[in-house]
């Protein structure tokens, strides 16, 4: 995770934060709307001393009563008189699980609360709980203790129910939901290894950005901004190698399927059409795909290829192919090999890149993924240049920066990366007018 701001990442993640809470909410308040109704009433019975004046040790000597009485009206003995009283509905154990009994604090009142599943029902039980225990009391307490006890208030009749309560329930479950929702986000963010923005990459890799390539629409307007990022990423090269002219360019990615292959023809293309004389390397022996973009006629692979012409079984005129661009010749991968990286470092495959950079422009090297073998780290220590694609939709710190250390292990010249699938560039990115360009003519004929 970045060393961003809370709100920023909760505002980030809002989603995880909004669907945590209503999710919650909507679970309880739906649970809740499924439970049966339970409703409550009270009746207040009032303990009394036998005294001609209610004196503070009276008051007090009452109070202790009424603690004392409340234990005794919760026992199973009245709650089985209860019972039989109502006909043996509810049970004992019934009424002893909805009835309680609660003294008063500083007072010398009695609370008697029922619960029931009808309102009336709920009466009734409360009704019958005071009548059965005062007899009691007056029957076999009151000429013990003479301590008296009286209905001081009659139960009522629930209008509402006590329980559940779906509104309360859900409000209580956002609340939680919300806090829940947000140590998500802010744990799902700080272990996301995900690249979310091009700032974030450029503090990633500290190498120049090339080019930032949106995903390829449909529509004019939507072709044409797909282009112009690969015109930029043609104009950036000329000026991101130092040290003589740029010759020979390696196309790499971390992971397949990131725009590499795409990113090769594309260049090519472009910088044909501005003049240059381009030779495509399918340097990727195992998924080569440049064919299908400049041969798409050819009915099976070309032939010769790249490891025929390093093992010097063709030339160099018989291994480059042309396409159906004038300027652009393909050298297709050629028969399968073990290992790429082998052949390249036996002498004849160190002069081959330099005898590639002699006939064109600009060679570029459709490499594999960094991370399926050193192949492509071989051939990126080789030649004048790397240019690292990064596909914003799958690409991670972990796999970038595993890139980067690939390249600099073999002292790699990175140029610079080519943001692909950038989502913030829209298809309007470039519409700055219609750009006519004049093809120049070609130096030598492929």
């Amino acid at each position: 995770m970045t060393s961003d701001s809370f709100l920023t990442v909760v505002w980030r993640r809002k989603w995880i934060v909004l669907g945590t809470t209503v999710l919650l909410a909507a679970v309880v308040f739906a649970y809740a709307s499924t439970q049966s109704k339970v409703y409550e009433t009270s009746a207040t019975l009032i303990i009394a001393q036998p005294s001609n004046s209610q004196t503070f040790d009276a008051v007090q000597a009452s109070q202790v009563a009424a603690r004392t009485y409340g234990d005794v009206l919760t026992s199973p003995n009245i709650a089985q008189q209860v019972s039989d009283a109502l006909g043996g509905t509810p049970s004992r154990d019934d009424l002893e699980s909805d009835v309680s009994a609660d003294p008063v604090p500083e007072t010398q009142l009695l609370k008697l609360t029922v619960s029931a599943g009808d309102p009336q029902q709920a009466k009734r039980i409360a009704d019958t709980y005071a009548q059965v225990f005062t007899d009691y009391v007056k029957r076999t307490l009151t000429p013990v203790t003479r301590v008296t006890i009286t209905v001081a208030d009659a139960a009522s009749v629930p209008d509402s129910a006590a329980r559940p309560k779906p509104k309360l329930y859900g409000i209580l479950a956002a609340i939680l939901g919300l806090a829940l929702g947000l140590a998500l986000a802010v744990l799902r963010d700080r272990f996301d290894k995900r690249i979310r923005t091009v700032e974030e990459l450029e503090t990633l890799v500290e190498v120049p950005i090339l080019a930032r390539v949106p995903r390829r629409g449909r529509g004019d307007v939507a072709a044409a901004t797909f282009t112009e990022a690969f015109r930029s990423l043609r104009t950036n090269l000329q000026f991101a190698h130092h040290d003589g002219r740029l010759r020979t360019v390696a196309v790499t990615s971390w992971l397949p399927v990131e725009g590499k292959s795409t990113t090769v023809s594309q260049l090519a293309r472009v910088s044909a059409t501005a003049g240059s004389q381009v030779i495509v390397v399918e340097a990727d022996l195992k998924r080569p795909s440049q064919q299908a973009f400049f041969r798409p006629d050819a009915s099976g692979p070309i032939a010769p290829g790249l490891t025929t012409f390093i093992v010097g079984g063709a030339s160099l005129e018989e291994a480059v192919h042309p396409t159906g661009m004038a300027s652009v010749g393909l050298m297709p991968a050629g028969p399968q090999v073990p290992s790429l990286s082998g052949l390249l470092e036996s002498a004849r495959g160190r002069e081959v890149l330099e005898d590639l950079g002699d006939a064109a422009d600009l060679v570029l090297f459709d490499c594999p993924p960094l991370s399926v073998g050193a192949d492509a780290a071989t051939v990126a220590g080789r030649v004048d240049g790397v240019v690292l694609v990064i596909d914003m939709e799958q690409a991670t710190t972990d796999g970038v920066r595993e890139a980067l250390r690939q390249l600099q292990g073999v002292r790699a010249q990175v140029l610079g990366v080519v943001v692909n699938r950038d989502p913030q560039i829209d298809d309007n990115a470039y519409g700055y007018g219609d750009v006519v360009v004049t093809r120049g003519p070609s130096r030598v004929n492929l």
